[in-house]
């Protein structure tokens, strides 16, 4: 939609992980340094971590291009899988037929292809994106994967990735063995202002526009604010943000164009840090006494409850209220109606007075207010008027 109006050839912000995109920040030069150094001397277990949307995907898929043809790669995104299930995933990312096996010889046929790819010379990555999500019994399947070695050399490599839940799943003392295999860690960060802006207008280059200040100055103190820094948030507020402008016909993305983007999109409060901070708090309360947890929640639930209480109190007033306004109204009614019978009575008595009164005046008989409201009233005819005038 915008791509004209911007001279893109190409939508920037998509949030495919295209390595074509990929932006080499300092930290992202440096883990993937690291990657490319343990890959290189076979180095066994390889850890990243990154926070959500941080490029580690792209950066994972910019690694596969740079790899050799010798070095076989098989990347499993599906982690919540049993250690039989991962066995099974494993196998048939490197094209082995395994259907009908159990675990015991599915594994004897992926040591079978290792020791085969190892007499070829020829090396064998295993990348475990989403890694957070392993079971513990699959990530000792995994650490059991590493023991088919040859006598020198590993024969097969094995790279974890994963959001930086994955770093405190490591620390339990049941994956200690685990852990100790690991040769290679590093996380992955946000950008911070200076490389959002080189970012943005590397993006913008691979797009293909000239024009690379369509974001001035404080849109992207704006975009570092809201996103921390997280590429796959920047994606987000800036495609956003190109939408709107292309709709207000600017050529300039300003700080108010980002606000706007935000409050519509009402991700305010999930670009904030305290987002981060949550979760920060939720490793930290990972590590805490089991009994300190239990109490924790316990004191949640009383909360609850008491909300609850005075949510009830508060609705029994309202019906209180409600029941005491109906009964005045009620009262009110009533009174109105007894008050409107005694007018309709005293001007229907009135009347019958004033009647009683013109009719002495002409000679008539006293009415018998009695049967007044039985008996018609008898008015006197304009020739009887005259008759009695003449006598």
């Amino acid at each position: 939609m915008y791509k004209s109006f911007y001279g893109f050839k190409e939508k920037p912000f998509n949030l495919t992980p295209d390595p074509d995109y990929l932006f080499m920040s300092r930290g992202h030069e440096e883990v993937y340094t690291h990657l490319e150094y343990a890959i290189r001397e076979n180095k066994g277990f390889i850890v990243i971590t990154g926070e959500i949307g941080s490029g580690k995907t792209t950066l994972i898929n910019f690694l596969l291009r740079k790899l050799k043809s010798t070095i076989q790669v098989a990347v499993v995104n599906q982690t919540l899988v049993s250690p039989k299930q991962f066995i099974k995933m494993v196998c048939q990312e490197f094209e082995l037929s395994v259907n009908a096996m159990d675990k015991a010889k599915m594994l004897d046929v992926f040591h079978e292809f290792l020791l085969k790819q190892f007499a070829e010379k020829k090396r064998v990555t295993l990348i475990i994106d989403e890694s957070q999500n392993l079971p513990d019994k699959t990530i000792e399947e995994i650490r059991l994967l590493s023991n088919l070695e040859s006598e020198k050399h590993h024969l097969i490599q094995i790279l974890l990735v994963g959001q930086p839940e994955l770093k405190y799943k490591l620390q339990q003392k049941n994956l200690e063995q685990f852990i100790q295999r690991v040769t290679v860690y590093w996380h992955l960060g946000g950008l911070d202002k200076d490389e959002l802006n080189q970012y943005i207008r590397h993006r913008l280059w691979v797009a293909g526009t000239e024009n690379l200040d369509i974001f001035d100055q404080e849109a992207v103190e704006a975009l570092h604010k809201y996103s921390r820094g997280i590429p796959r948030l920047i994606n987000i507020l800036c495609d956003a943000a190109l939408v709107h402008g292309y709709a207000d016909e600017l050529k300039v993305i300003g700080k108010n164009v980002i606000n706007e983007v935000v409050n519509i999109r009402n991700i305010g409060g999930i670009l904030t840090e305290n987002i981060k901070d949550g979760r920060e708090t939720r490793h930290s309360s990972s590590k805490k006494d089991p009994l300190k947890q239990l109490d924790r929640r316990i004191r949640t639930i009383e909360k609850r409850i008491d909300l609850f209480e005075k949510i009830f109190v508060n609705l029994n007033q309202s019906l209180d209220i409600f029941s005491s306004a109906k009964k005045k109204r009620d009262k009110l009614i009533l009174e109105l109606t007894t008050m409107l019978k005694q007018s309709m009575e005293s001007q229907t008595k009135l009347m019958l007075e004033i009647i009683e009164l013109k009719h002495k005046q002409n000679g008539g008989d006293i009415i018998n207010h009695s049967n007044s409201r039985a008996a018609p009233v008898s008015y006197p005819s304009p020739n009887q008027s005259q008759y009695n005038s003449k006598d």
